[in-house]
């Protein structure tokens, strides 16, 4: 009992950081895979003039991971919203120890 009412007064704790707690999600997703989407971008544009290219990667930097941060953060403030408020803690560390793990395999720990 004492457990049920320490892992609900940390849920009730946490309520005002949601929003904050979805976006270290969606930040560290795009640090963990954000190579992916440079290679992604360096073989689409490889073939540009130097100037296309710099332009490309300024644009992808500035408003491409801008704009995926914008659009993907409350998406995920909304599925931790949907958790049931016993299960919401857990379920926050679990996730951010998996992307811990999947730092650690693309070694970037």
């Amino acid at each position: 009992m004492l457990i049920l009412d320490l892992n609900l007064r940390l849920a009730y704790f946490i309520q005002p950081y949601l929003q904050d707690i979805a976006l270290a999600f969606v930040a560290t997703c795009l640090v963990v895979y954000g190579d992916k989407v440079n290679a992604y971008l360096k073989r689409l544009v490889s073939s540009w003039v130097f100037i296309a290219r710099v332009t490309a990667f300024i644009l992808m930097c500035t408003f491409g991971y801008g704009l995926l941060t914008l659009w993907s953060q409350p998406l995920v403030y909304w599925g931790i919203t949907q958790l049931d408020l016993v299960y919401r803690p857990l379920v926050i560390a679990l996730c951010f120890c998996l992307l811990g793990v999947l730092a650690e395999r693309k070694r970037h720990l």
